[in-house]
């Protein structure tokens, strides 16, 4: 029995989830919540014995009166208990005063049923109003009282109750009102200890829910980090030694970026180049430029001859169309250098041009843009594709890099041109420093910082 009546009471706490917003349950709303529960559940109480209490006296006016408070209570408590604390609490206090009002026109002023209306302020400062809402309240419960005492001086009540019941309202009102207060005061304490355990539950759910995004968090940040050091893995090593030498920098824009390039030997006499551009960043870039390097490197494209550029970049827009890969398209450009020839076939696709340098006996340098006008590749199913030829001297350098190397915005907000991107190369001069790493260094200086919003890749080849 004890249990049953200890739940019955504990389901009055609850508080509505969901109903506002987090950062709006505060102690105080809390507070106010858990003790109106309680109090409405109080007044049910009182009132349905004062149903019983004016049936068995006989006044059924009142009897009646008490049935459609205790109806009026019980709606409030289900707006309380639903979120709408302010329209139950209005509700309750129309009812009080009504009450009170009644009691005091219909059995007289001994009754003692107009204290009913001097307990409500105490309860109203309990509630998450604003300081002058609660005095404006507490200002009309003081005016209803002043009203009913006027009217009890100047009139007499309905009903003529013998002594000994006005006794017995008078003595049981005074009563009821001192355990309501108690009881009230009780509740309240016990609201504002339950309203500490649930905020100390919720920052608990709270905290606990951080610290596994966090661990969530860092996992994936590894797994990115995992991811970024395969794809440095699988990229060629710089050419150090021989006819044909390499180097390059990449410098990713985030852990996973959408640059990736590659050169090998297609047979012992063709050498391929290629570098790819990936709309976008992240897995999904990188899972494409790694998959278009991988056929590039196994040569698997069917039907296809890999010492023509051509042929690949019309294999590759079969293979990779854009509506497939969540609507990304790369560029790419794709060269081979055919050493017994010393001949140079290459094919862009929307890839910016590489750069040729040759370098004259007298040490300047002569730069020539290797380009052809060809779509991005996944970007148009039926696109065309064309190559071009040009001659390697024994002098040569060639540079292909993605738009990343030089779309830099400035300190002041500007965008450094590839027009300036390529007088700087051309005036650059090999010393204590490689020039890709002058390249970067410079890039880093016209931003002011060590990132780039895009990725920085570019490949050097130098032909001897």
């Amino acid at each position: 029995m004890g249990t049953t009546v200890k739940s019955f009471f504990q389901s009055f706490s609850k508080i509505p989830e969901g109903k506002f917003p987090p950062e709006y349950y505060t102690p105080r709303l809390l507070r106010a919540m858990v003790f109106g529960n309680y109090a409405h559940s109080l007044g049910i109480i009182t009132h349905g014995l004062f149903i019983v209490i004016f049936a068995l006296m006989g006044v059924w006016a009142l009897a009646l009166f008490n049935i459609f408070s205790v109806i009026l209570w019980s709606t409030g408590l289900i707006l309380h208990r639903r979120g709408y604390i302010t329209q139950g609490y209005l509700l309750i206090t129309v009812e009080i005063i009504a009450y009170a009002a009644v009691c005091v026109v219909v059995i007289g002023w001994d009754t003692g049923f107009q204290y009913l209306v001097l307990v409500q302020p105490v309860c109203v400062f309990v509630l998450h109003w604003s300081t002058a809402r609660k005095a404006l309240v507490a200002l009309i419960y003081c005016i209803a009282y002043i009203a009913m005492n006027y009217y009890a001086n100047v009139s007499v009540p309905i009903i003529e109750l013998s002594q000994i019941y006005i006794a017995v309202l008078n003595y049981g009102n005074i009563i009821v009102i001192c355990l309501i207060l108690t009881s009230l005061g009780y509740i309240y304490t016990r609201s504002a200890i339950t309203a500490e355990e649930k905020l100390e539950q919720e920052h608990q759910k709270t905290n606990a829910a951080l610290i596994e995004r966090n661990q969530a968090l860092k996992l994936l940040n590894q797994e990115l980090a995992d991811a970024a050091d395969y794809v440095r893995t699988i990229l060629p090593e710089p050419i150090t030694e021989g006819p044909i030498r390499t180097d390059w920098r990449f410098i990713p824009s985030t852990s996973l970026g959408g640059d990736a390039f590659g050169y090998h030997m297609v047979d012992e006499n063709h050498f391929a180049i290629y570098l790819i551009d990936v709309s976008g960043h992240g897995v999904g870039a990188a899972l494409l430029s790694v998959s278009v390097m991988n056929v590039l490197r196994s040569q698997s494209l069917p039907n296809t001859d890999f010492k023509d550029p051509e042929q690949v970049l019309e294999a590759l827009n079969i293979a990779f169309p854009g509506e497939e890969n969540n609507d990304m398209f790369f560029t790419i450009w794709y060269g081979v250098y055919k050493k017994s020839t010393r001949e140079l076939t290459y094919a862009s696709g929307g890839h910016p041009p590489a750069i040729l340098f040759d370098q004259t006996p007298e040490g300047d340098y002569q730069a020539t843009q290797l380009r052809t006008p060809n779509y991005v590749i996944g970007g148009m199913s039926d696109g065309t594709y064309q190559k071009k030829e040009c001659l390697i001297g024994e002098r040569n350098t060639l540079y292909i890099f993605s738009d990343g190397v030089y779309e830099v915005k400035k300190s002041d907000g500007s965008m450094w041109r590839f027009d300036e991107f390529a007088d700087f190369m051309n005036n650059v001069k090999a010393g204590g420093q490689s020039i890709l790493d002058r390249l970067y260094n410079y890039a880093k200086n016209l931003g002011n910082s060590d990132t780039f919003e895009d990725d920085f890749t570019i490949v050097e080849v130098a032909f001897g």
